[in-house]
């Protein structure tokens, strides 16, 4: 390379970048639809880039003679932030996942901050992904930046809406219980060279590190903010603000797992997992059956298919990474079709009550079909983009324990059984004739989330290649 060109590290780049998008948008949100629009581009290309990055020539040239390093290590505050192999996976979903939220942003019709506070929670999550060095491990401080970036996830989640803000605040409980307990254990662990014969310190830092890990995981029964949130958030704060944070606890899981491995062999953490993601798989399951209001069943749906991850997670070897990380893949495309149709529902009815949803598949068929289409791929409904993942789930599951897997398919047909009644309500006679047909735009969309949907439903493979990197990161 010609010794003149100025050679630029990505990190402050991509931390600039972050920030102008930021500041933009809040300062042009009185047109927040495009500017949703324009960072909903912008982060889909990014991750695309980030994505497709060879490490080998990790070196991209950019105009006047300028190049871009895109894996220099950058060093603030005692710690060392670098994309790695092992990061990026992590880095692009980050991205890919605010490019659908800015996406579905796009269809409200309130002029708030969304998209800027969209950008500082992918600041923050992606430089917590970024982080790999430091004085103290950066596992240990981890909850603590979870804290701070729930705490603006509070705000996204209740936007401009004069809603019971009890299901966005609930969102601070569980890395505000986790993070003492990773302070603590991160003394214990200082004093395991100083007394390597000492077992109990061992165990003691092995607890508090897998309770802290439970309670961030946010299972039963520290699982009520997402049905509560599901139903009172709009569908875009409640699809970014989910999946950053549960992308980032499975990611600091993986971490700590490895680093620390008496978490598994000093505690019963496996049995913990099981029978609390047992308990929310299932407890999703049996409370959708009595859903009142469309969002608050994605919530439950969308719980159950949580549990099954934390549950998978419990069983043994490389293959239960390798499947949850398949399951999260296939929860962002089911979240993000779901809420597409969610969105322009509510958006029509102002209400995702029953009531209101009566007739509303006569006048908007793309977007109810969608919504049920994305929730039921939640509960591995055959034929939707979740049942591959959910069926390896099942016979790994039975592998272990055919009790498990039959407990699991139960809470998923009484699941199906509430998705069911919904429809037949969204599909009966139309009752309210003010309800509006659909808008091209929000058609579109609809469709693409469901072409997406079923393509993955019906080649699963698609998502080999995706699976096969991610596991740098969760491996």
């Amino acid at each position: 390379m010609n010794s003149a060109t100025l050679v630029l590290p990505f990190l402050p780049f991509l931390l600039a970048l972050y920030t102008s998008a930021a500041i933009a948008s809040f300062l042009l949100r009185t047109w927040a639809r495009w500017t949703a629009l324009v960072g909903a581009v912008a982060a889909g290309l990014l991750s695309f880039g980030v994505w497709q990055l060879d490490f080998n020539d990790p070196q991209l040239l950019l105009p006047g003679g300028w190049s871009l390093d895109m894996v220099a290590p950058v060093e603030r505050f005692g710690y060392t932030f670098q994309l790695q192999q092992a990061n990026m996976p992590v880095l692009a979903l980050n991205l890919l996942i605010t490019a659908c939220a800015l996406l579905l942003a796009t269809r409200s019709r309130e002029h708030n901050a969304f998209p800027a506070l969209a950008w500082f929670l992918l600041a923050g999550y992606s430089l917590l992904a970024l982080t790999t060095a430091g004085t103290k491990a950066p596992a240990m401080g981890a909850p603590l930046v979870l804290c701070m970036l729930a705490a603006i996830g509070v705000f996204a989640l209740q936007s401009d809406r004069r809603t019971d803000p009890s299901g966005p605040l609930r969102t601070l409980v569980p890395p505000l219980l986790a993070a003492p307990l990773f302070l603590v254990a991160a003394w214990y662990i200082d004093q395991i060279p100083l007394n390597p014969q000492d077992v109990v310190i061992t165990q003691t830092a092995g607890m508090l590190l897998g309770l802290g890990l439970l309670l961030l995981l946010a299972p039963f029964p520290l699982h009520s903010a997402t049905p509560v949130t599901a139903e009172s958030a709009p569908p875009a704060a409640m699809l970014l603000v989910t999946l950053l944070q549960q992308l980032a606890v499975l990611h600091l899981t993986a971490q700590v797992l490895a680093a620390y491995p008496f978490v598994l062999w000093a505690t019963d953490w496996p049995i913990w997992l099981s029978w609390l993601g047992l308990l929310t798989t299932v407890w999703g399951g049996i409370a959708a059956l009595g859903a009142l209001n469309a969002g608050r069943l994605w919530g439950y749906a969308a719980l159950s298919d949580w549990g099954l991850i934390i549950l998978v997670l419990a069983t043994p070897g490389l293959r239960s990474w390798t499947l949850a990380v398949f399951l999260f893949s296939l929860r962002v495309i089911s979240m993000f079709t779901a809420a597409a149709g969610l969105t322009t529902l509510e958006q029509a009815l102002g209400s995702l009550d029953l009531r209101r949803l009566r007739g509303v598949g006569v006048r908007m068929p793309w977007n109810s079909a969608a919504f049920l289409l994305g929730v039921l791929g939640l509960v591995g409904f055959p034929l939707s983009a979740g049942f591959a993942g959910h069926w390896a789930a099942l016979i790994t599951l039975a592998e272990v324990d055919w009790r498990l897997a039959a407990m699991v398919l139960v809470a998923s047909l009484g699941a199906v059984i509430g998705i069911v009644r919904v429809a037949r309500v969204m599909f009966s006679a139309l009752e309210n004739r003010t309800v509006p047909r659909e808008r091209p735009f929000g058609t579109a969309l609809a469709i693409t989330a469901l072409a997406v949907t079923i393509a993955v439903a019906v080649a699963p493979q698609l998502l080999s290649a995706l699976i096969t990197r991610a596991l740098a990161a969760f491996g």
